[in-house]
C-alpha cells in the first residue's frame, strides 16, 4: 500500500511540475555551488540546493559539455521522508509523505565531476535547465541554475633551492640545486649551524630545521623545500663538531651483562668476573652470544661462536671498549660434548650359577673311591682316628688307676 500511495504521489507532483498552472506558488530558489578553483585532473563536488517555502517536490535536467568533465555519480542529501531519483541527466525529488516540506535552504543531493585535461583559462560550465518547485498543488519555475569556474593554471611543482648559505661553516661540496647532500666541519665554539636558503620558485616554500650541534658527533641540519603543488625535496648537512677539549673520555670498560641464546652461563654474571663457561650438546654447533656495557658511550664486540669444535674448548670472546679506548675482554668457554655413533654399549655377561662341564678327558692317574675321593684320603684319615683313639684309651686307664 505505502508503494502505491509513493507511485501516486510523484504522478501527482510530476504532473503539478509540467502542467501550466495559474493558481500561485510560494517563490522558490535554486543554486549549484562548487570549489572556487578548478584544475584539470581535478574532482570536484557541487551541491543542488533548493530554497523556498512549502516545498514538496522539484525536478530538472542535468546539462555539461562532455569534452571537458565527465560525471562520476550523484547523492542524495536530504533526508527521509524525501527521496530523489534519477533517470539518466534527469532528477526528481519528492516528500514521500507529503509532511516534511522544506522551508529555508536544503541541499537536496550532490553531483561529482571529473575535469578532464583542458587547458587552463577553460571556462566550464554545469547547470541544471528546467528546474521547478512545488508545493503539491502548483509549481514554481526556477530556471537555470549554473556552476561556472575558468580552469586554473597547474600548481607549480618546482622545489629546487636557489640557494643555501651557512655563516658560520663551509660546506662541502658547493651548492648545487641538484645537489642535496653536504658536509661541514666546525670547532667545539660552534653549537649551531647559521643557515640562510631560497626557493627558486616564489609559490614554494622553504623550512630549515638546524639544532644544536653534538660535541664530538655529526648532527644533521635540513633544509626543506615544499612546492606550491606539496612535493617536498630536502637538502641535508651532515655537521660534526670538535669535541670539548677539556672534556675527558670514560674510562669504564666493564660489561653489566653477558646473554647467551639458549643455554646457561656459568658461574652467573657478575661484572669483575671475566671467566664463565657454557656447556653445549654434539648437536649444536655455534651459539649467540652478546654483552651490554655499563657505560653507554663504550662499545662491545663479540668474537668466536661459529662452527664450534666437538670435544674441545671453543673461546668466545665479549670485548668491552671504553670512550677512551681502553679494552677489558670478557672470555666464555664453549665445551662441545664430542662426537658419538649413537650405538649402545653393550653390558657385559652376569656369571654362570651352573657348574662348567668338564670336556676334558682325566689325566689324574689317582685312583678314585665311588665317591671320588683319593684312596690315600681314606688311609690318612683312618690312621688319624686309629692314634686318637689309642691315646685317648691310655689317658683314661691311668686315670682310673689313679683313683682306685
Amino acid at each position: 500500500m505505502k508503494k502505491v500511495i509513493s507511485i501516486l504521489t510523484v504522478l501527482v507532483l510530476t504532473l503539478a511540475l509540467m502542467l501550466p498552472i495559474t493558481v500561485s506558488a510560494a517563490s522558490a530558489s535554486a543554486s549549484l555551488t562548487g570549489p572556487g578553483t578548478v584544475r584539470a585532473g581535478d574532482t570536484i563536488t557541487l551541491s543542488f540546493n533548493l530554497n523556498g517555502s512549502g516545498i514538496f517536490g522539484a525536478s530538472g535536467t542535468l546539462s555539461y559539455d562532455s569534452n571537458q568533465v565527465t560525471l562520476s555519480g550523484t547523492t542524495q542529501k536530504i533526508g527521509s521522508p524525501w527521496a530523489v531519483e534519477f533517470n539518466g541527466n534527469n532528477f526528481v525529488a519528492y516528500d514521500n509523505n507529503l509532511s516534511n516540506p522544506i522551508n529555508g535552504n536544503k541541499t537536496l543531493f550532490t553531483a561529482t565531476f571529473k575535469v578532464k585535461s583542458v587547458a587552463a583559462g577553460t571556462n566550464i560550465k554545469i547547470s541544471y535547465t528546467g528546474v521547478k518547485a512545488s508545493d503539491g498543488s502548483a509549481d514554481a519555475n526556477v530556471g537555470t541554475v549554473t556552476y561556472s569556474t575558468t580552469v586554473a593554471a597547474p600548481l607549480a611543482t618546482d622545489n629546487n633551492l636557489a640557494s643555501l648559505t651557512v655563516s658560520n661553516a663551509t660546506i662541502s661540496p658547493a651548492f648545487s640545486a641538484g645537489t642535496t647532500n653536504y658536509t661541514a666541519n666546525v670547532p667545539f665554539e660552534v653549537s649551531k649551524l647559521n643557515v640562510s636558503a631560497t626557493a627558486a620558485d616564489s609559490k614554494a616554500k622553504v623550512s630549515v630545521n638546524s639544532p644544536n650541534l653534538t660535541a664530538n658527533g655529526t648532527t644533521k641540519v635540513t633544509v626543506t623545500v615544499t612546492a606550491e603543488n606539496g612535493a617536498k625535496k630536502t637538502y641535508t648537512i651532515s655537521v660534526k663538531r670538535a669535541q670539548d677539549p677539556n672534556y675527558k673520555a670514560s674510562d669504564n670498560n666493564k660489561l653489566s651483562g653477558i646473554s647467551v641464546d639458549g643455554f646457561l652461563l656459568s658461574p652467573a654474571f657478575n661484572t669483575d668476573t671475566t671467566q664463565y663457561v657454557v656447556w653445549l650438546p654434539y648437536e649444536t654447533t655455534s651459539i649467540k652470544i652478546g654483552g651490554s656495557a655499563v657505560d653507554g658511550k663504550a662499545s662491545v664486540a663479540v668474537e668466536g661462536g661459529d662452527n664450534l669444535a666437538a670435544g674441545q674448548d671453543n673461546p668466545v670472546k665479549v670485548i668491552c671498549t671504553a670512550e677512551n679506548g681502553d679494552k677489558k675482554t670478557y672470555t666464555v668457554i664453549v665445551k662441545r660434548a664430542a662426537a658419538h655413533d649413537g650405538s649402545v654399549e653393550e653390558l657385559p655377561d652376569e656369571p654362570s650359577t651352573d657348574e662348567p662341564v668338564d670336556t676334558q678327558p682325566d689325566t689324574d692317574a689317582t685312583p678314585k673311591t665311588e665317591g671320588g675321593i683319593a684312596w690315600w684320603w681314606l688311609l690318612i684319615v683312618g690312621v688319624g682316628a686309629l692314634a686318637i683313639g689309642v691315646v685317648g684309651g691310655y689317658f683314661g686307664n691311668a686315670l682310673i688307676k689313679k683313683k682306685q
